[in-house]
């Protein structure tokens, strides 16, 4: 068959079209298909953490996500972002933050920021990580307290400030002290105290504890001492966790040969600093609460101090400890 000269070129021109479409095609293809979504990426690191033994993949990789893309809620991370694309920004930074998890850094270092009860703090490491049972230590003593009156109180290891500015922002008359032995531990508090607009009623002590207070405060009443001290025996130390015996700070949790090296410091302070019928919170080892109230019984009487009782945590262990000072 033959075909007229014009008719030709338009056949020819019409090869070149679909030629050109299906290659524009192609091209939009790929680029979809090589265009990682959040779906995708959370896939293929979670899978990543399960095959290198990382703890909580989930979890791990949900938070990595949920702060590369700057969203609130982690749920929002799973129902409405799936087929978010990342650009090629956000997945470097994916992959650098999950890298970091490889090597067994905590989640709370790696986002540099955590939520603790409805407070957003900043983590930075070696601070001491604030766990989600001293969340129940906070419940505790805010069912306990009068959050519209008055009170002076003490926090001794204030590590981010998380006890401190928990009850001060639900105790607004407040006024508190925190000490810690950690100067960037002072810092972090003083950070996030002035990020809630709590710093007000806050004074901060750098101040390695021992068995007394800084000079300055030698002289202070307190109507409530609390602390989560170090209460891991040394001996154990090592048998931690690679993200905490590794990232943060190892004299936020030695406790001495039996974990109660400083809790006896801070028992002695609250015998000489807590006013009368003033109370001493502290979150301890299970095994402590017996351990103590012996000690107070037998041991140091002449403090003035009254075992009232012990408190279970999420896990069901006997984890807080309630003392409060009675007259001698």
């Amino acid at each position: 068959m033959f075909f007229t000269r014009p008719m030709a070129r338009l056949l020819k021109s019409n090869v070149n079209v679909n030629a050109i479409t299906r290659q524009q095609l192609c091209v939009e293809a790929l680029n979809t298909l090589t265009v990682p979504t959040v779906q995708s990426v959370r896939d293929k690191w979670i899978s990543r953490f399960k095959t290198e033994n990382i703890p909580e993949a989930d979890s791990s990789i949900t938070n990595i996500l949920a702060h590369v893309l700057k969203v609130q809620s982690l749920s929002d991370v799973n129902e409405h972002h799936k087929e978010t694309k990342l650009s090629e920004a956000q997945l470097a930074k994916v992959d650098e933050l999950c890298e970091c998890r490889l090597a067994r850094m905590p989640i709370q270092y790696i986002i540099n920021e955590w939520e603790f009860r409805d407070l957003k703090l900043k983590m930075i490491p070696p601070v001491f990580i604030p766990r989600p049972e001293t969340e129940e230590l906070i419940e505790l003593i805010l069912q306990q307290i009068d959050a519209h009156g008055e009170m002076k109180f003490l926090e001794i290891g204030c590590g981010t400030g998380a006890i401190t500015l928990s009850i001060l922002k639900h105790a607004p008359l407040a006024s508190a002290i925190a000490l810690d032995q950690s100067t960037l531990a002072c810092e972090l508090t003083l950070e996030n105290a002035k990020q809630h607009s709590l710093a007000e009623n806050l004074r901060i002590f750098r101040h390695k504890l021992v068995d007394k207070l800084p000079t300055e405060l030698e002289s202070q009443k307190f109507d409530m001492i609390v602390s989560n001290p170090p209460y891991v025996p040394s001996r154990q130390l090592l048998t931690l966790e690679p993200e905490i015996k590794i990232y943060e700070d190892l004299r936020a949790l030695d406790g001495g040969p039996d974990g109660l090296t400083v809790v006896k410091a801070i028992l002695d302070i609250a015998g000489k600093h807590l006013q009368p019928a003033g109370v001493l919170w502290l979150e301890v080892d299970s095994s402590h609460p017996p351990l103590i109230e012996k000690y107070l019984d037998e041991t140091v009487p002449q403090l003035g101090l009254k075992f009232m009782s012990s408190y279970k945590d999420l896990f069901r262990k006997e984890r807080f400890v309630e003392i409060m000072k009675v007259d001698k």
